[in-house]
């Protein structure tokens, strides 16, 4: 039997071996003997950097990369790589002292001039480059690591910690790296409440998250809940919604629920407002020390632990601990107008940012509308008990502590309603969803890409979706609409999303508190589609469910809404902005881009179709440099509006087959003038054109009215998008010689498939 326990062991640390393998940084192992349970220590091996020379705004840097490692952006400061270390504290003990031993440092070479972090600004628009507070004039970085902090998830204690395996010097620009490092995490008895739910799922969470797995082990003495009640998904919404009347209702969402094999209930604001358990000083409270959520006492400003937002999130404590809750819709709309509905109230965080340039928005920074307090349990969010929630340790007003939970429990999303008919729009789209299996629009995903107007390759939107196309796998037919390519304006995006509707729709454009995708809410109210889509957008202040922009409070629901609950077409979920998208100055790397490449990259590499889970796999992913200027806005404003349960579709395939011909000129050898074919040449294969030309083609479909439009290139360059049969494009700039003009036709579910001829022309232009 110990022979078999040491063969099974063996295989988990070689399997162990072999994910940080294929990780581009070798984990060499770690001391897992029970005597030393509370010291940790990993070693990694790093292979030699690579660098390539990049060009920005006309000055010549260096890039240097690791495989697979990420490289820090902090502003004006090199961008090196960075091993991000997730470590489990063992059950029973917090982190006590950390040491890192950097070995056998090799020289790169000299000369460099390292890549530097780029000015971030939001997307509303331009603005000054800022100056960096911190300073290098040597050695960068000047330590070999950097802590971030222990974060809990689900009872399991994580210490996050970076290391650095690169060093830049600045005056000789030389360029080192260490090839062994070793982290040394050494642990001390803890008084803390620890409890977990000993469930299996959240097991194989935290076992694949963190570095040191094997101290899973030391968490079977960790003290489990024993409530046999289940409810895996929870609605909390007020009395009045509950009993709403619309031909769809949260009774209906939730009995989607439990007839694909969930425990499902929806839970009223009165009733948790009014328990007792849920006060301050309650069961769950953030002052009660046997709370096992608890973190620090309770002294002053009472009231602000104790109003209605801090009630529901001690209600999903209990929900989450004692009914196995993992999924919680907050069906309420949280307008910030005294006048408008408060259903479902905001917590307003605050993600003071080093270097952005917000100018006069200044206060922006303290009230970021976010639903992360609902989702991350642990803590109470407000360590120094002021007017700030979300602080970092640099802004706390007592002590070097991180007021923020960074790593979620529950899987939220919202449904901003505040009557019958937009709770049952809501649901509806929903469960129309839901149910779309093998509808062929699931196989079409959308990029939209605006206009910025910032520097260099920031300049344009679809710049930074053609970062996320390579994430879509290759079974999605992939559109793009694009103003890099071409004008665009709101007519031609309602004409898609009617008839021609994706089933995904990613974004990256200016907007406002009711402006999104160059739609404003009277254009969202005006489409008809009947598939509805989900969007993830970049855009500035369209997901303000609290109505503000500037400390003004407006009475028309935001844009996410619009989308969402105000009309029974549109989409059925979207993941927008609730303050300004930040981007980035000569450069696709930006705090609202990473967070995008992380969405997609939980919905199609980790295979997390659950929007909830794929919205807070993409927060979390970024813990790692939440002090970067930036990232911690980004993880805060980043909501979703939609249910948190529903998962992304697998495309279906698309059976259309389309037929193409050029009708003119005609592909054989024929001499055409002014677009008249005039006699066949039978020495010559291909047309010969004298003078401007209408080239058209035939395109038709099986089965019939599968052809959205049709765009002609010549010489592989986009010229001219036709919707309409006959369809045509007027050649009529100067060209003389030898050239190839092609027909792409466009499926409405963005199947594509292009024709192509030579030509010869003598075309002196209009």
């Amino acid at each position: 039997m110990k022979n078999l326990n040491k063969i099974l062991i063996s295989g988990v640390v070689i399997l162990f071996l072999f994910s940080a393998v294929a990780a581009g940084v070798d984990n060499l192992g770690y001391n897992t003997s029970p005597e030393n349970l509370g010291d940790i220590t990993i070693d990694f091996a790093f292979p030699k950097p690579k660098t390539e020379k990049i060009e920005v705004n006309n000055e010549v840097y260096d890039r240097v990369t690791i495989n697979r490692l990420p490289n820090s952006g902090d502003l004006n400061q090199p961008c090196l790589p960075v091993k991000s270390v997730k470590v489990l504290i063992p059950y029973g003990r917090e982190l006590d002292f950390v040491n890192v031993v950097a070995k056998e440092k090799s020289l790169v070479g000299s000369g460099y001039n390292v890549e530097v972090g780029h000015n971030i600004i939001p997307l509303e628009s331009n603005a000054a480059p800022q100056e960096s507070k911190k300073k290098y004039d040597g050695a960068f970085p000047e330590k070999r690591y950097s802590i971030v902090g222990t974060h809990t998830f689900r009872g399991y204690s994580v210490f996050f910690v970076n290391i650095y395996p690169v060093q830049y010097m600045k005056g000789t620009g030389e360029i080192a790296y260490y090839k062994h490092i070793t982290l040394e995490v050494k642990t001390k008895e803890s008084t803390s409440n620890t409890l977990i739910r000993g469930l299996q799922k959240d097991k194989d969470i935290i076992t694949k998250l963190v570095d040191n797995p094997l101290y899973m082990t030391s968490y079977n003495d960790a003290p489990v809940s024993t409530s046999r009640d289940t409810v895996e998904y929870a609605v909390i919404t007020n009395e009045e919604l509950k009993d709403a009347t619309g031909d769809y209702t949260f009774q209906d969402l939730v009995q989607s629920k439990i007839d694909k094999g969930m425990s499902a209930d929806i839970f009223i604001v009165e009733d948790i407002v009014s328990n007792n358990t849920y006060s301050v000083n309650g069961t769950w409270g953030d002052n009660n020390p046997s709370n096992p959520f608890y973190n620090s006492e309770i002294t002053e400003n009472y009231e602000l632990f104790n109003d209605t937002q801090a009630k529901i999130r001690n209600f999903i404590r209990h929900a989450y601990t004692e009914l196995g809750t993992d999924y919680v819709l907050l069906g309420g709309d949280a307008d910030g107008h005294p006048n408008g509905e408060n259903i479902i109230p905001l917590r307003g965080l605050y993600a003071c940012e080093e270097g952005l340039p917000l100018g006069t928005l200044g206060f922006e920074e303290d009230d970021i509308p976010s639903d992360v307090y609902y989702a991350c349990l642990d803590g109470n969010y407000n360590y120094d008990m002021d007017e700030r929630w979300g602080e970092n340790a640099t802004n706390n007003n007592i002590s070097n502590v991180e007021e923020a939970d960074l790593m979620a429990e529950i899987y939220v999303g919202r449904a901003c309603v505040d009557a019958d008919d937009e709770v049952s729009n809501f649901v509806m789209k929903t469960l129309a969803y839901e149910n779309s299996d093998e509808e062929p629009y699931l196989v079409k995903a959308l990029m939209v890409g605006e206009h910025l107007g910032f520097p260099g390759v920031s300049e344009y939107g679809g710049n930074y979706k053609d970062e996320i196309i390579p994430l879509i796998p290759d079974d999605f037919n992939v559109d793009t609409l694009y103003e890099r390519d071409g004008s665009w304006n709101k007519y031609d995006l309602i004409n898609i999303l009617n008839t021609a509707t994706p089933h995904l729709l990613n974004h990256l454009g200016h907007g406002f508190v009711d402006y999104a995708l160059k739609l404003d809410n009277s254009d969202i109210l005006s489409l008809t589609n009947d598939k509805y889509f989900f969007i993830y957008s970049q855009t500035c202040l369209a997901g303000s469910f609290d109505n503000c922009y500037r400390e003004t409070y407006y009475m028309e629901d935001c844009a996410a809404e619009h989308f969402t609950v105000e009309t029974p077409h549109g989409a059925f979920a979207v993941i927008m902005n609730s303050r300004f998208g930040l981007g980035s100055e000569n450069t696709l790397y930006s705090p609202s881009q990473v967070l995008d490449e992380s969405f997609f990259t939980a919905l199609f590499t980790e295979n997390l179709r659950e929007l909830g889970r794929a919205n807070h796999y993409s927060k979390e992913d970024h813990i790692w440099h939440i002090n970067e200027n930036g990232i911690r806005w980004v993880y805060y404003e980043t909501n979703l509006f939609g249910d948190p349960e529903v998962s992304i579709k697998d495309p279906y395939p698309s059976n259309v087959v389309f037929n193409i011909t050029f009708t003119c000129p005609e592909n054989s050898g024929s001499l055409y003038i002014l677009g008249k074919k005039i006699f066949p040449l039978f020495l010559i294969k291909v047309p010969i054109l004298i003078g401007r030309t209408t080239m058209q083609v035939e395109a038709i479909s099986d089965p019939e009215g599968q052809v959205y439009s049709v765009e002609f290139y010549l010489d592989n360059e986009s010229q001219h998008v036709d919707s309409e049969a006959p369809y045509e494009y007027n050649l009529n700039t100067f060209l003389i010689g030898k050239h190839t003009v092609s027909a792409e036709v466009h499926g409405i579910y963005g199947e594509k498939e292009s024709e192509s001829i030579d030509i010869i022309t003598f075309i002196l232009g209009k």
